[in-house]
């Protein structure tokens, strides 16, 4: 490998360890992520665009503030009864009233009644409270999220921009889980094969059969499929969940994430990139490359080496060929036979645009007469309705990728996977896999605790509330403690 701006990879045991022991001070105990949720103002600004206990259905006792307050402390305490059993303590519900009291006002304390809301009342007001309004909760957390991630110096605008070795508070990270159904029964109705008794079962309408670990080694599992974007900075506690959606039956992973990961770049302009799985294919890579982003992750296994063009700066020639995600030079080694050297790459040249952006690779080819610079495009496959290439010798027109079949997102990445860039930059990816272990842990038994995506997806939003709000907090209390530190040395 080549020794440019990507680097060549190093050897599994040469590869710096980034495992960090999870020390005491960095815990959060149930106590702690309970008030977290009672001080989260995300909360309170959601309750603002709930109906009034009075426009729907018969007068509630509590107010809708209650009930998104219950609903981020589920995942907190793993189930609903569980909450609702935490709220009955007299200390604790005094609590909710006095975080009321601070975040809204006197009356709105005063108005709530002496004892916590039931697991009942607080089911039928996921029925009729929460669930139709759910669309407009979710737009509220995706706002205030992105604006949660700003102010917690993820995304700045003011750090440099080194697009070979992003930084990890520059990346944006997704992937899609499947929490176990909350019940095995497929059927609603079986019959017992001894006794010929006729069960009655609760079905899940919304458990589908999924398979994840990628395609080597697939693990089957029943469920429903849920897609997390998130950014992080270096320090525990510090995600920020930015969006959640649900991939339902018939939809694909990779599309739902293209989207959500498009309306985030509008949200966050200064975010770099993408990082994900393999489940992106060239298709997807070239629609965020287009709005700007860079993609990272490893090129899918099916891709073989293909021919690319010659060129002939010289007399020599050079033959190009795509392979591991980046330009090599097929050359003829002592024993005659060819290999594929790949070509150093001295720059990763961005030409960000309002509404499309193009990528390139500026390449030093090696030459007994002399080095050759080059600029390949990479990462996005053009159509006849970009802007026309023409050879600068000829004037002539050269065609679209489209127009000759050539699919070039799928074979050159922004950052080709055999490099030491994509070895610093990926291991980001493991990201996804914690906020997927906290889904896991968040759920009573490891399975789903609502039946149907409507009220399932007031649960996502729920956890999702709930892992900002520590975040948000943890954040605060690390900015107290610098300013007391300054204020201590100076």
């Amino acid at each position: 490998m080549p020794d440019d701006i990507v680097g060549a990879p190093l050897p599994d045991l040469a590869r710096p360890s980034r495992k960090r022991q999870l020390a005491d001070h960095h815990q959060r105990t149930v106590d702690q992520r309970v008030q977290d949720c009672l001080d989260y103002p995300l909360l309170y600004e959601m309750a603002e665009l709930l109906p009034a206990s009075h426009m729907v259905g018969c007068p509630r006792e509590y107010s809708s503030i209650v009930y998104l307050l219950m609903a981020a402390l589920t995942p907190v305490t793993k189930s609903k009864r569980s909450t609702a059993g935490l709220l009955t303590s007299a200390s604790q519900w005094r609590g909710l009233r006095a975080a009321v009291r601070r975040n809204m006002c006197r009356r709105a304390a005063a108005a709530l009644p002496l004892n916590a809301p039931t697991r009942g009342q607080y089911d039928y007001a996921v029925k009729t409270l929460l669930v139709p309004s759910i669309d407009a909760l979710e737009e509220e957390f995706r706002r205030y999220a992105a604006q949660q991630a700003l102010e917690q110096c993820l995304f700045p605008a003011s750090a440099p921009k080194t697009w070979s070795r992003p930084q990890r508070r520059q990346l944006l990270v997704g992937d899609a889980t499947v929490p176990k159904a909350p019940s095995k029964a497929r059927k609603q109705e079986t019959v017992d094969p001894v006794t010929g008794e006729l069960r009655n079962h609760r079905v899940d309408p919304a458990a589908r059969d999924y398979y994840e670990n990628g395609e080597k080694a697939k693990r089957p599992v029943r469920g429903t499929k849920w897609f997390f974007g998130s950014g992080r900075g270096d320090g525990y506690w510090t995600r920020v969940i930015l969006t959640f959606a649900h991939v339902a039956g018939g939809e694909y992973e990779a599309a739902i994430a293209v989207r959500q990961f498009s309306r985030l770049k509008t949200a966050l302009p200064d975010c770099m990139g993408v990082i994900y799985d393999g489940a992106l294919r060239g298709v997807h890579r070239d629609a965020l490359a287009r709005r700007g982003l860079l993609v990272i992750n490893k090129q899918h296994g099916s891709v073989s080496p293909v021919f690319y063009e010659r060129i002939k700066p010289c007399r020599s020639g050079h033959d190009l060929w795509c392979d591991q995600g980046r330009i090599a030079e097929s050359i003829r080694i002592d024993d005659g036979t060819r290999v594929l050297q790949p070509a150093p790459i001295t720059r990763l040249e961005p030409r960000i645009g309002v509404s499309k952006s193009r990528w390139y690779h500026v390449l030093r080819i090696p030459c007994r007469h002399g080095d050759h610079q080059y600029r390949v495009p990479v990462g996005i496959t053009t159509t006849a309705e970009d802007r026309a290439l023409r050879d600068s010798t000829t004037g002539r027109r050269i065609p679209s990728d489209q127009e000759r079949g050539f699919h070039r997102a799928e074979y050159l990445q922004q950052i080709p996977q055999e490099t030491l860039s994509h070895q610093l930059v990926y291991p980001y990816r493991s990201d996804s896999e914690s906020v997927h272990s906290q889904f896991d842990l968040s759920l009573w038994n490891r399975r789903m605790i609502a039946y149907g995506v409507d009220r399932q997806k007031v649960f996502v939003l729920g956890f999702a509330l709930s892992q900002n709000a520590t975040s948000r907090q943890v954040f605060l209390e690390g900015h107290a403690n610098a300013v007391m530190r300054r204020q201590n040395s100076a």
